[in-house]
């Protein structure tokens, strides 16, 4: 019953329509979150909000630079959602 919770919980996080917009705009260049809240017209806490989900779950990475925080992914997405599929379809 652990892995399907956790496999819930990591699939939560791209289950979000800002999430998934945010994985988009990260696909090709690494992004600070002022940058992400222009593009998304969204509040600065709201995007940080969602960073750290992100961030917990391994989507995405961050890099300091002076008072400015940079995301990226640090892995395909595709080959996250498969390697989710495959641990719970193999327990």
């Amino acid at each position: 019953m652990a892995k399907l919770e956790l496999s819930a919980r990591r699939f939560h996080v791209l289950s979000d329509p800002i999430r998934l917009r945010i994985v988009l705009l990260l696909q090709k260049q690494e992004r600070c979150v002022g940058e992400l809240c222009e593009i998304l017209q969204l509040s600065q806490p709201k995007v940080s909000y969602h960073l750290k989900l992100m961030l917990i779950a391994g989507l995405i990475s961050r890099r300091t630079e002076g008072t400015w925080c940079y995301y990226r992914l640090t892995t395909d997405i595709q080959d996250w959602i498969q390697q989710e599929c495959e641990t719970l379809l193999g327990s």
